[in-house]
């Protein structure tokens, strides 16, 4: 096991978990548009797998970070870290984190593909521009 321990800097601990939130909501507007009860569920069911179980799975112990963050500096690293700092944010719940990217990109997406079809509308278009490139951002972190 490496001895460097991760460090998470205020800014990016902020501006990472605000991105998450932005992108839990664009998430949950892409399936509001399609079903009210939709996108209700949705956004409970991110919030909870996120920041319930990502992120007492990620603060198993504080030894490894310089600094308690109580997890949300590795929720910070996972979906938006590079390098180091992503490696060590994952750990082995890559499925757990794949299972999120699709509640948060793969299936609001399709949900708001579908209201576009039914109903075209500028707001949908934009949503569905940020929320695709919110995600293309995070998908390229783990490049």
């Amino acid at each position: 096991m490496s001895e460097e321990k991760l460090e998470f800097t205020r800014s990016f601990l902020v501006l990472g978990n605000l991105a998450l939130l932005v992108w839990m909501f664009l998430a949950f507007f892409s399936a509001y548009f399609y079903s009210q009860v939709y996108g209700w569920l949705l956004l409970i069911f991110t919030a909870v797998t996120i920041y319930a179980i990502l992120r007492r799975l990620g603060c198993s112990s504080c030894y490894y970070c310089k600094s308690c963050t109580s997890g949300f500096g590795r929720l910070a690293g996972v979906f938006f870290g590079t390098g180091y700092l992503k490696k060590g944010s994952v750990g082995n719940r890559k499925v757990l984190v794949g299972v999120i990217y699709a509640l948060l990109a793969l299936l609001p997406a399709a949900f708001l593909v579908l209201s576009l079809v039914e109903a075209f509308a500028v707001l949908k278009v934009a949503v569905l521009v940020c929320l695709l490139a919110v995600t293309a951002y995070s998908a390229l972190t783990w490049r």
